[in-house]
């Protein structure tokens, strides 16, 4: 039912966009062809919104076995480039600090590129909710886990140092990317948390194996 709510919310807001602009079109009510193209640009943009939130409803209600497909590996080191270089591709570059020099556990899961593009989607969901300017993303091994802190400097030490608090991606107007993103990184062995009164700030860790000698 949330997935379901969700999704309503979602689409209402780039529908109203499309048949906004398709209306005036129809009504002959933009004399300026740059005013035309832009109304015909302004609802292909909103349509494929659509899609792409029908896309992620599917998935979301799909039910697949998290044990089931390809297996990868990848060095943390090239984990985080990986990321780093899909938050860029969601129009958010984050800075990212990471901690040693040298990152050398390995990180194995199935389906690992949808791990890595949904550690993205977290940390860009998150980003989004701060309007703090100085957030940044540190990475770090410790516990056996390759974890990405995100927040103002006292927020990543909150989320390094205090009791966990439970993430909820159902909030925040992310669309169900979010909490599809957060299910494919626990069925894959992550967590995801937050720490309290911190809004934006986010903790993921994904397990990691000892790099083969």
């Amino acid at each position: 039912m949330k997935a379901l709510n969700l999704l309503v919310h979602d689409l209402r807001a780039p529908l109203s966009v499309a048949q906004g602009y398709l209306r005036m079109l129809q009504q002959n009510r933009l004399d300026a062809e740059p005013d035309r193209q832009r109304a015909i640009t302004q609802s292909m943009d909103a349509l494929g919104r659509i899609s792409r939130f029908c896309d992620d409803a599917v998935a979301f209600v799909t039910e697949t076995d998290p044990s089931e497909g390809p297996v990868s590996t990848l060095q943390a080191a090239t984990l985080v480039e990986q990321v780093s270089a899909a938050c860029v591709e969601r129009g958010a570059s984050l800075t990212f600090s990471v901690a040693s020099e040298s990152m050398s556990g390995m990180v194995r899961a199935v389906h690992l590129d949808r791990v890595v593009q949904s550690v993205a989607v977290i940390l860009v969901a998150a980003r989004r909710s701060t309007r703090n300017e100085t957030v940044r993303v540190s990475v770090l091994e410790e516990g056996k886990e390759a974890r990405f802190l995100l927040g103002c400097d006292e927020d990543r030490a909150a989320l390094a140092s205090r009791c966990a608090e439970v993430f909820d991606p159902w909030h925040g107007g992310h669309g169900i990317a979010l909490p599809l993103a957060c299910r494919i990184v626990t069925d894959a062995g992550g967590r995801i948390w937050t720490c309290a009164n911190a809004r934006g700030a986010v903790g993921i860790a994904l397990p990691e194996e000892a790099s083969p000698a």
